[in-house]
């Protein structure tokens, strides 16, 4: 089943800041990839807004369906991106709604907007343990490479998956 949705940006209201957490929330903390006292701290409206550009997947009645950043090289949030990489922090689809083209599509938006900046790859981080988020990447044209893997507070491996971006 196909679901009707639309990408725009994430105008900074209220209602936004309070939609995007709960997703977030939802995603991250409730399947278990983040802890709660982390997402306390980092899924605050104004942390994921210095991050970079915000975008948000609405249903046509206008419902948050799922999001991602767009996280240039210059910002201080980047995690592994080099000088002529951006990155794709924090994509989150409701379970719900999975597999229906919002993930890919939010993946597609970053790759536009980094085009648009002149930039020639873009990287992302994943947990080990997000084997389905692993598939949309590949899906995507994206390449896991093991020699950018890092690790974060010690013990959670990160993998990173890169995309050289067509022009």
């Amino acid at each position: 089943m196909n679901l009707d949705f639309q990408i725009l940006s994430y105008g900074g209201t209220c209602v936004e800041d309070m939609e995007v957490t709960t997703l977030l929330y939802t995603v991250f903390v409730k399947e278990g990839y983040t802890q709660k006292s982390y997402a306390e701290k980092s899924f605050v409206p104004n942390e994921i807004q210095r991050r970079g550009k915000i975008k948000l997947a609405r249903s046509n009645a206008g419902q948050l369906l799922g999001m991602a950043i767009f996280v240039p090289s210059s910002s201080s949030a980047c995690q592994v991106a080099k000088k002529d990489e951006a990155e794709i922090q924090l994509l989150a689809v409701y379970p719900e709604v999975r597999g229906k083209g919002i993930g890919s599509r939010l993946i597609l938006v970053c790759e536009q907007q980094a085009i648009s900046c002149g930039y020639t790859k873009m990287v992302l981080s994943t947990q080990q343990t997000m084997k389905d988020a692993h598939h949309l990447y590949e899906q995507r044209g994206y390449i896991y490479n093991s020699k950018r893997n890092w690790t974060s507070d010690g013990n959670k491996i990160y993998f990173v998956y890169e995309k050289v971006l067509q022009i």
